[in-house]
């Protein structure tokens, strides 16, 4: 990131910096208490400033709300993942014995600065993992996300500032109606149980953005089977996928491990909930699911 901005490096010259090699192996409480002895040495009321992706951001907010019982946090997103939704919400966490953001809590940021010129330096792989969150926000909200991805020419021509504002409209609704998601908030998991799952059945394998176009295939011929959702939204989430060139099938997918993995998201209780798609733009929440019906969906994005 230094080496393509000379701006960021300048700014940074002579501050106390530390650096992660932001990855899911990462997301730890071990790598949370290297940044822990960090801030011990170096920290006395600045804030931390976290200038990254969603793991940086991710890791970032859960040391700055339990140091000291909290310091104040400035987020600079650099990826299109982040700027569109994990910067915003105050989520933070880390994973724990491979399930995804097992272990965490809420801290709103008291700044962020989204600047999406760091757009035009990320690889076309970064770029199609937040392509999995806007296609997220295309089907769960109002605004005309797909109809204008289909009208896309390629991903490096995207104006990722519509795309940005947008999705930051869909999650700032959601997030100002049920800060600690405990309802409402769940619209913005649809896609999330599966992806969670060929997270952890996949370890560094999908990025978090792949993933969830994944899940969101699936759970699409989820909310098929169960809430009488037409098929036509699914092909045209796919079709919009295979023009970007994204992933949309998974070879060897091992049904019995994804399943295991999806038995201990956050959000279930007696039963396994998801979020599911009655039709465009409505979401419905907490919807009962059994196993037999996720392996008949799963099918969907096995090779």
């Amino acid at each position: 990131m230094f080496d393509c901005w000379s701006e960021l490096r300048e700014h940074i010259q002579g501050k106390k910096v530390y650096l992660l090699d932001a990855s899911e192996s990462k997301k730890t409480l071990e790598e949370t208490e290297n940044l822990y002895e960090f801030l011990f040495r170096h920290q006395s009321v600045e804030p931390l400033v976290a200038i990254g992706g969603g793991i940086t951001g991710d890791l970032a907010g859960y040391a700055s709300a339990t140091f000291k019982r909290g310091i104040p946090l400035i987020l600079i997103p650099t990826t299109l993942l982040a700027m569109c939704d994990s910067t915003v919400g105050g989520k933070c966490g880390v994973n724990f014995k491979g399930v995804k953001n097992y272990i965490g809590t809420f801290k709103k940021p008291d700044e962020i600065f989204i600047c999406t010129e760091f757009l035009d330096s990320l690889s076309e792989r970064h770029l199609k993992s937040g392509m999995g969150e806007i296609l997220k926000y295309g089907l769960i909200g109002k605004e005309p996300i797909l109809q204008l991805l289909e009208k896309e020419d390629s991903l490096r021509s995207l104006h990722g500032r519509t795309y940005v504002e947008m999705g930051l409209k869909i999650k700032i609704e959601a997030v100002s109606q049920d800060f600690y998601d405990q309802g409402q908030r769940n619209v913005l998991n649809f896609g999330h149980n599966i992806a969670h799952g060929l997270e952890a059945v996949y370890p560094e394998i999908f990025t978090h953005g792949e993933a969830v176009a994944l899940g969101l295939l699936a759970e699409l011929k989820l909310s098929e089977a169960l809430l009488g959702l037409g098929s036509n939204l699914r092909m045209q989430t796919r079709s919009i996928m295979e023009k970007f060139g994204m992933v949309t099938a998974v070879a060897d997918l091992s049904v019995d491990k994804l399943l295991d993995y999806i038995k201990k998201d956050k959000k279930n209780d007696d039963n396994l909930r998801f979020t599911l798609l009655r039709e465009a733009g409505c979401p419905e929440i907490k919807q009962s699911v059994t196993e037999e019906w996720i392996r008949s969906a799963v099918l969907e994005i096995m090779e």
